[in-house]
């Protein structure tokens, strides 16, 4: 039975792993490679050429997505099922450069011969591109691999572990992100994990742990708060604790609490040995209450103080390395004061931030080995027992099936339309306010959204994690440059983080789940959103809303493209389709023929 398991796990990581590499391409090639890319909505067909390794992947859909996140019920090439490594290979061989035109058979030859005394894993790696690519191209490649195929080993891990365990407050959401984001490569990639760390560590095996905690001694100290209300004092916290290792020293250190795995990490390096000799920190292990991981893995929830810590975590989280550095940390505690005095939702009832209060560090030279130190405080201010984090809710408890939303609204189209109305009121209608009143903008994609229900609808909706606000420097004043110009954007970069990370991000997964779940088109729901905005534009004469109403398309993210080249803090974007300005079009025709 254990065996059948986890065959059955390791296929649908493998399925949902080909959806997610496929949809990726197919969203960021469709126009670089318009001829190679054929999608037939009425058919419900696809066929995709990769031409530099000369094959061709077709099948049959199950689902086609406006937005590009499809389902597939087959995916063949030359008769026979594909593999994710398959896709992996063509991939990176297509995006390889000029020189990735298909390894030689002189290289298939010696990949062949070393299959004896190499991993399969580090074969595939190697496979895809050519001779004359170079090393950089090549490195990336090998890298990229060996990210999806931990991505697909955790995936499977997930699936077989914690499928279908159901959610019933905020703690339960943060735990139940198992596939993750569906437009990237390798989502569940925890580079630098050892199995037993996935094991212990990962939030969507439902784990709980203490942090661990160092003493710091006060000149090396570092603490701001937004003001003397949020400071967080973890001596009286952790008093007994503290006091039986520090004794009379207890009053000349300040506190950090550390991730476990960062603890381990960090002890063994020799800068921090050399701190710890002079006692400028002392180590003092695991203590205090039990907190649980939530879905970005490095931030935890604490029941016991009611607050969430973003802790450092010098380890890949899909494909970024978690510590939090100090422009990011500045960047956080500017857009908290900025956002407060600047009232940002304070004329609507139901929308709320999650905001962070306080930061603290280490105050070393190397702002490198100071960033492993450093976490921010969150205070939890919503109602946990009726939370969700969106991101959970839109997800299955299995791969192919319902969505949790769906679920809990029992799959009837019209408590749908219900549902969407009301949760617009509260997200969308107050974002493009925010920014067209204020100039501030949220990174409110699905992972950094809540929402509270109330008898299954939206009664409050909350933003979070402020490190990815900006600010329109058309709307501040000299003054406010002064106090920080981390915030400040222009009004089109401004508007573009919006405009991606909660209409193509959110509102487009959010669509895709709903509309997959009661069969219609996703057309259906984005029509709902059209006529939400027209309203909206009418009352108010909102420029982001015209704009919503009538671009020809959104920008989105080339994760895969982004990562495959290594730019994935700095990744290129791709154009994708403005459903609801084409729907606003056949509209006014079907009017012109009626007239």
């Amino acid at each position: 039975m254990e065996n059948k398991l986890r065959s059955e796990a390791e296929q649908q990581a493998h399925e949902h792993s080909c959806k997610l590499l496929l949809n990726c391409y197919i969203r960021e090639l469709a126009l670089e490679k318009e001829s190679d890319i054929r999608i037939h909505p009425n058919t419900l067909t696809y066929a995709v050429a990769f031409q530099a390794s000369g094959v061709k992947v077709t099948g049959q859909l199950a689902y086609h997505s406006a937005m590009g996140e499809h389902e597939y019920l087959s995916m063949q090439s030359g008769g026979e099922a594909v593999h994710y490594r398959d896709l992996v290979r063509w991939i990176t061989c297509e995006l390889g450069g000029d020189g990735a035109q298909g390894a030689s058979s002189d290289l298939h030859g010696m990949l062949k011969s070393e299959m004896k005394r190499k991993s399969s894993l580090e074969v595939d790696i190697a496979y895809p591109l050519g001779e004359n690519t170079n090393r950089v191209e090549l490195a990336y490649a090998r890298d990229f691999a060996q990210k999806v195929d931990n991505s697909v080993g955790n995936l499977t891990l997930y699936i077989e572990q914690a499928a279908g365990l159901d959610i019933h407050d905020y703690r339960t959401s943060e735990q139940s992100l198992l596939v993750g984001h569906p437009f990237h490569p390798f989502p569940k990639n925890s580079k630098g994990f050892s199995e037993q760390d996935v094991q212990k560590y990962s939030p969507e095996l439902r784990t709980s742990f203490q942090l661990c905690y160092i003493a710091v001694r006060q000149d090396v100290y570092v603490q701001e708060w937004v003001d003397d209300e949020a400071v967080m004092d973890l001596h009286d916290l952790l008093r007994s604790h503290v006091e039986t290792i520090l004794k009379e020293k207890s009053g000349m250190y300040g506190l950090l609490p550390v991730h476990p795995w960062q603890y381990a990490y960090i002890s063994q390096l020799s800068e921090v040995q050399h701190y710890i000799r002079d006692e400028r920190l002392i180590l003092l292990g695991s203590a205090g209450p039990i907190v649980y991981p939530t879905s970005s893995v490095r931030t935890v929830y604490i029941p016991a103080w009611n607050c969430n810590i973003k802790l450092s975590l010098n380890m890949q989280i899909t494909n970024m390395i978690r510590t939090n550095s100090a422009e990011q940390m500045r960047r956080t505690l500017d857009a908290s004061r900025y956002v407060r005095q600047h009232d940002c939702f304070g004329a609507e009832p139901n929308t709320h931030i999650a905001y962070e209060t306080g930061v603290a560090t280490c105050a070393f030279d190397d702002e490198d080995l100071t960033s492993l130190f450093t976490v921010a405080y969150r205070p939890i201010e919503f109602d946990p027992a009726n939370s969700y984090v969106l991101s959970s809710l839109v997800e299955a408890p299995l791969p192919g099936m319902r969505s949790r939303l769906m679920t809990l609204l029992g799959g009837d189209l019209d408590i749908a339309e219900r549902w969407l109305d009301r949760y617009l009121a509260c997200s969308l209608l107050p974002i493009v306010r925010a920014a067209g009143e204020k100039g501030i903008h949220f990174e409110a994609h699905l992972q950094n959204t809540l929402v509270t229900l109330e008898d299954g609808l939206p009664v409050d909706f909350i933003v979070r994690d402020l490190e990815g606000v900006s600010v329109d420097e058309e709307l501040i004043s000299e003054q406010e440059r002064a106090a920080s110009d981390l915030l400040f954007y222009s009004r089109e970069k401004a508007w573009a983080r919006t405009s991606y990370y909660f209409i193509v991000n959110h509102l487009g997964s959010l669509i895709h789940a709903m509309a997959r779940d009661v069969n219609v088109p996703e057309e259906h729901f984005w029509k709902q959103v059209r006529e939400v905005l027209v309203d909206e534009l009418e009352r108010t004469g909102n420029e982001y809303v015209r704009h919503l109403l009538t671009t020809d398309a959104f920008l989105a993210k080339q994760n895969l493209v982004s990562c495959l080249r290594g730019i994935s803090q700095t990744p290129a974007y791709v154009p994708v389709s403005n459903v609801m300005k084409r729907i606003g079009s056949e509209v006014r025709g079907s009017r012109g023929i009626q007239g």
